[in-house]
């Protein structure tokens, strides 16, 4: 997906990253944020290796960071220069895993973390979002699970949106392949990475978003790490779960748009 002018050396390109679970992909988590930052940047939204409709593709040898790598290469590809990265959920965290990094994979602008970071509860929420069957029912709990306004689980249209992706050919295997471990390892470097995140080390102006009913993190998890980065902004969603983007999108748009005039001066 892409939208708005190109602004070169004017203006960094906004490159919004899409959550990972099963149906995710970047027509799903943007499409009421896109022409808010298109009135402003230029702006694309990739889909990740195995979701939306790219190739079902999984790296069993490392796919944490495969994924950096593909989103390295579409930067450059695209002769993005610095970007104001945007990750929701799965992608929140690991933009901010990159940004830590002694040398970033991507040429950061900024950072804007929707429902990632901090430590993920291994509750029944979780397990609902991780163990989709490929049935409409189970999706339907999915997004209510994900959804405070529990009226995106009844809207049909939406649901059906949603379940063609997660039931394209390869889709399911490539979301669920993220779940398999084998019993004889203690966990791999990739996890280890993302549970000891040195967020004092994040260089770039950050904002972090929550939502104060996001069932899938534990209540105040931001408190664990936010204080840490230099240079950070923490929004609070009251009305939201984990898709406040979605669910407050014109907060959200508002909200983002203030950070970016703050960082780009």
């Amino acid at each position: 997906m892409e939208a708005g002018a190109v602004h070169r050396g004017r203006r960094p390109s906004v490159l919004l990253l899409h959550s990972a679970e099963f149906g995710g992909a970047a027509e799903l988590s943007w499409e009421f944020n896109m022409d808010a930052l298109a009135a402003h940047y230029h702006v694309m939204a990739p889909d990740h290796l195995g979701f939306g409709r790219t190739d079902k593709i999984f790296d069993f040898n490392g796919q944490f960071n495969r994924r950096i790598d593909h989103i390295r290469r579409f930067i450059e590809v695209m002769c993005l220069g610095p970007v104001h990265v945007m990750g929701s959920s799965m992608s929140g965290g690991l933009c901010l895993t990159v940004a830590a990094r002694q040398d970033p994979d991507w040429p950061l602008r900024s950072v804007t973390c929707c429902s990632g970071g901090g430590d993920a509860p291994n509750n029944e929420a979780r397990k609902t979002l991780n163990t989709y069957d490929g049935t409409r029912e189970h999706l339907r709990k999915i997004i209510e699970v994900m959804f405070v306004d529990q009226s995106w689980a009844k809207n049909e249209a939406y649901l059906d949106r949603r379940l063609e992706l997660a039931n394209l050919p390869g889709a399911w295997e490539a979301t669920a392949a993220a779940r398999f471990k084998a019993p004889f390892r203690d966990g791999s470097g990739d996890r280890r990475e993302r549970d000891s995140i040195d967020y004092s080390q994040i260089k770039v102006p950050t904002l972090v978003f929550a939502g104060r009913h996001d069932t899938l993190r534990e209540p105040g998890y931001t408190d664990g790490f936010v204080a840490n980065i230099p240079d950070c902004e923490l929004h609070v969603f009251e009305k939201a779960g984990h898709m406040g983007n979605i669910e407050c999108a014109d907060e959200f748009n508002t909200r983002v748009l203030k950070f970016l005039a703050r960082v780009d001066g």
